[in-house]
């Protein structure tokens, strides 16, 4: 009898991850899921990524507008009012 080989149909290594890391595991998942799909002949669309890289920068830019802002304390207050506002606005966006 001859043995039947089971072949890879990518010919790639199999990829491993550690089972007590449960990001390594996600990563991994991740990985065969994109090139799964990308296989199919769908492109990958990243732009709810890069959405919330922009409103991450904006939210951090507020952040460092609001800490070094010229007035101290006291006459900045309404200044300060607006940026804690912001914030959850547009954390709301995503």
């Amino acid at each position: 009898m001859q043995e039947k080989k089971v072949e890879n149909p990518a010919n790639k290594t199999p990829k491993k991850a550690n089972l007590l890391d449960h990001n390594s595991i996600k990563h991994l998942l991740d990985e065969s899921v994109t090139e799964i799909v990308t296989s199919k002949g769908y492109p990958e669309d990243v732009r709810m990524s890069n959405i919330r890289l922009l409103i991450g920068v904006i939210i951090i830019v507020i952040a460092v507008f609001a800490q070094f802002y010229n007035k101290k304390f006291p006459e900045n207050q309404n200044f300060l009012i607006g940026c804690i506002v912001l914030y959850p606005l547009i954390c709301l966006i995503y």
